[in-house]
């Protein structure tokens, strides 16, 4: 077996037109050779019938048949023998030769012969056979010449040789051996061009995938060839283009987190040289003022690391479990949490959400995340005294949770960006606030696996309106639900809001 598929490829179409051609070639043959003689015994048959009406008359007024050669009975059978290319022989009622065209044949004795055998029976037969006479495998066929009167006259028998027939036999062999070859040759011809068509495209692909396995990532497959070829490398070209953006979007997060730590690490080492200065060693206010610095700095840190984790948990694909949960005591529970923040920063945090939604299949832990983000950007880009509303509601297939602040906001060329990765509308400002740029990111990111979505709208100036949409579950496991109005009671009085 080749190792090669276009050697495989044409093996296997070679078998099988080989295996159907000279199954064809082999039925045909027989037929047309058992035609061939079938038809040859057919004729020798009339003919023997034929001829033995014409010798009829000339064998009743014949006299004796064994006469000079120059009666009219021998040379009627000498001429009729010469036309048809058999040797006649006539024989009495008993199967003794009286006369023949072949003077080796004379006074012989056909008793045994089965073709006379069934003409006295008064059938038509034939047989073919090795003639004693002449040593050569002849076809044979009798037939009575018979008076009305007197019953049969005596037999006819003719012999034809079977040489000329298997000739023809052979040509017929050779005709179909050869359109057979030529089928063949043209077969392995179209295969060979067929499997080239076809393996051409997948030895472009293996071509492309080893220049890729070396780092090439700008080559593309060139998608020609059969549909099921083209589909593949469409596939191949779309994985590639996929790989690559994944590569760069990896190698740009992975210098981003570097810069991210570099800045709070740099800035804790600055502060422990300080730190271990002989001249700042007896300085308790530097101290604490440099230890309470270091310590927003390993919050950040801590903050950045966490955000990293999740993100590399969800683009693996890990989920934590889902259950149905009901929106609104979570809202609740997170405002209550930020609060404080919010009253430290001098902003006054807004709830409106009634006190049940419909159910989203999600991770509260996951959807807490968003919530608590959304908040903290809210918090950190509004000014003292600004509003800063949690609002949510629902329809019949989503429920939309809304963020919004009366804070900086964003020009529009920044929102297309504002969910990428470590992106900052302003990154002096917002590393002074302590962003790293990967909160919106990560809220995206739990939206969508959570087959949900986030937007914005943003006007510099005036604020910015963060909404998070969710499915609703459409049918409610029995006691899935998280549905504490009790719950959503405490959180709104905690959170100085009136239901």
């Amino acid at each position: 077996m080749p190792r090669s598929l276009r050697g495989q490829l044409l093996l296997t179409y070679v078998l099988v037109v080989l295996l159907g051609l000279g199954g064809v070639i082999a039925w045909t043959g027989q037929r047309l050779q058992t035609a061939t003689i079938s038809q040859a015994e057919r004729e020798l048959e009339l003919q023997a019938h034929l001829l033995a009406e014409a010798l009829r008359d000339p064998l009743e007024e014949r006299g004796d048949p064994r006469r000079t050669s120059g009666t009219p009975l021998a040379t009627l059978l000498q001429s009729y023998a010469q036309t048809s290319g058999s040797r006649v022989t006539i024989v009495d009622p008993r199967f003794q030769t009286l006369i023949s065209s072949d003077p080796q044949q004379a006074g012989t004795s056909l008793t045994e012969a089965p073709e006379l055998l069934a003409a006295r029976a008064g059938r038509s037969a034939h047989d073919i056979r090795r003639d004693p006479v002449s040593g050569e495998e002849q076809l044979f066929a009798a037939a009575a010449i018979a008076e009305e009167r007197r019953g049969a006259l005596g037999f006819v028998q003719l012999a034809r040789p079977m040489n000329p027939i298997y000739a023809e036999i052979g040509r017929l062999w050779l005709s179909l051996l050869t359109a057979g070859a030529a089928i063949l040759l043209l077969t392995v011809l179209v295969s060979l061009a067929l499997a080239r068509r076809l393996t051409r495209p997948i030895l472009q692909l293996t071509w492309v995938s080893e220049r890729l396995a070396h780092g090439d990532l700008d080559e593309r497959a060139h998608v020609d060839g059969p549909a099921e070829i083209r589909h593949l490398g469409q596939a191949f070209n779309h994985m590639a283009e996929r790989l690559q953006d994944m590569l760069q979007r990896q190698q740009a997060f992975v210098a981003h987190a570097a810069h991210e730590f570099r800045s709070p690490l740099a800035s804790v080492r600055l502060r422990l040289e300080m730190l271990q200065r002989p001249d700042t060693q007896g300085d308790r206010a530097l101290m604490q003022r440099y230890l309470g610095q270091m310590e927003r700095e390993v919050d950040q840190l801590r903050e950045l690391v966490d955000h990293l984790l999740a993100l590399v948990s969800l683009d693996e694909g890990q989920q934590p479990s889902r259950v149905a949960v009901d929106l609104a005591p979570l809202l609740y529970e997170v405002a209550d949490e930020v609060g404080p923040v919010a009253r430290v920063a001098g902003v006054d945090l807004r709830i409106d959400v009634p006190p049940h939604l419909p159910a989203v299949q999600a991770s509260p832990e996951q959807l807490r995340v968003v919530v608590r983000n959304l908040l903290d950007n809210a918090i950190k880009y509004s000014p003292a005294g600004g509003p800063i509303t949690l609002a949510a509601r629902a329809d019949d297939h989503t429920v939309q949770v809304e963020v919004q602040d009366h804070g900086i906001g964003m020009p529009a060329e920044a929102l297309p960006h504002i969910f990428d990765r470590f992106y900052r509308v302003d990154p002096a400002r917002s590393r002074g606030q302590g962003g790293a740029g990967l909160g919106l990111a990560l809220v995206r990111a739990i939206a969508t696996a959570h087959r949900g979505d986030v937007s914005v709208e943003s006007t510099p100036g005036q604020g910015s309106t963060f909404r998070v949409r969710l499915p609703v579950v459409t049918q409610l496991p029995s006691g899935a639900v998280v549905d504490d109005a009790a719950a959503t009671k405490r959180a709104a009085t905690d959170a100085g809001v009136g239901l």
